[in-house]
C-alpha cells in the first residue's frame, strides 16, 4: 500500500503519487489494461536421484496455452534456499538426459539439456490434476534474499489473477484490487485484461541471465 505511481502528463512533466491515486489521474473514456497472469509457486526443492544430492528446481517456461502441463523448462540450483544470494548458490550436480528427480510429491525426468548445464527440460509424471496439485502443495514462490520472510502463494497472487502462467509475480498488478476497478468503472474508465506471462528475473549465472527472458 506504500507503493507509488509515476504519472507522466503533457505540460506537467513527471510526478509521483500514491498507489491509491490511480483513479484520480484517469478520465472518462480512458482504458486501463492489466495483466491477469497468476503466479505459480515455481520453486521446487527435492533430490537428484542419481547423486542423492539436494537440489532446487525453478520452473522457468512452458507453453501456457497447451493443455499438457507435464513439460517445463527449468533452472537448477544446488542445496540451499532464497536466504543465500542467487549468485552465491552452490552449483547442482551434473545433469544428464534421463536423470530422475524427486520433488516432494512429484517425480520428473530430464528430457533435454537446453544449451547450458543448469537449464534443462523436465517432464513430470502423472495426470495434469496430480501435477497441478503437487506444484501447489510443494512449490514455493521464487524469491530473493532482499525479502527475509518466506513468501506464501497469496503474497504473489495478484487480486485479478486468472490463468497460472507467471513464474514470478507481474508486480504492476498489485496496484489494482476489485474496489479500485469498481471506482474506475464508476468514473467512466474502461477496464480490460490481457494474459502476459512473467518470467524469472535472475538465475545467478551471467550467461543464463543474458538469455532472459526465456520462452
Amino acid at each position: 500500500h506504500s507503493a507509488k505511481l509515476l504519472v507522466i502528463e503533457a505540460g506537467r512533466g513527471l510526478r509521483h503519487v500514491g498507489r491509491d491515486s490511480l483513479v484520480d489521474v484517469l478520465h472518462p473514456g480512458d482504458l486501463v489494461v492489466a495483466n491477469d497472469a497468476a503466479t505459480l509457486p515455481a520453486g521446487l526443492h527435492g533430490t537428484h536421484l542419481g547423486s542423492g544430492q539436494p537440489i532446487e528446481v525453478r520452473l522457468a517456461g512452458r507453453r501456457p496455452l497447451s493443455p499438457d502441463i507435464a513439460d517445463f523448462s527449468a533452472v537448477v540450483f544446488g542445496a540451499g534456499d532464497f536466504h543465500t544470494r542467487t549468485e552465491d548458490r552452490p552449483l547442482p550436480p551434473h545433469f544428464m538426459v534421463e536423470d530422475r528427480l524427486a520433488l516432494g510429491p512429484l517425480s520428473a525426468t530430464v528430457t533435454a539439456l537446453l544449451g547450458h548445464p543448469r537449464l534443462v527440460a523436465l517432464r513430470f509424471d502423472g495426470a495434469p490434476d496430480e501435477i497441478w496439485a503437487g506444484i501447489a502443495r510443494h512449490g514455493r514462490p521464487i524469491q530473493y534474499p532482499h525479502v527475509a520472510t518466506p513468501l506464501l502463494l497469496w503474497d504473489v497472487w495478484t487480486p485479478i489473477a486468472s490463468p497460472p502462467v507467471a513464474f514470478e509475480p507481474p508486480s504492476a498488478g498489485f496496484a489494482l484490487d476489485w474496489r479500485t476497478i469498481a471506482a474506475l468503472r464508476s468514473r467512466g474508465v474502461r477496464f480490460a485484461t490481457i494474459t502476459h506471462a512473467a518470467g524469472i528475473s535472475s538465475t545467478g549465472d551471467p550467461e543464463l541471465d543474458g538469455r532472459l527472458p526465456f520462452d
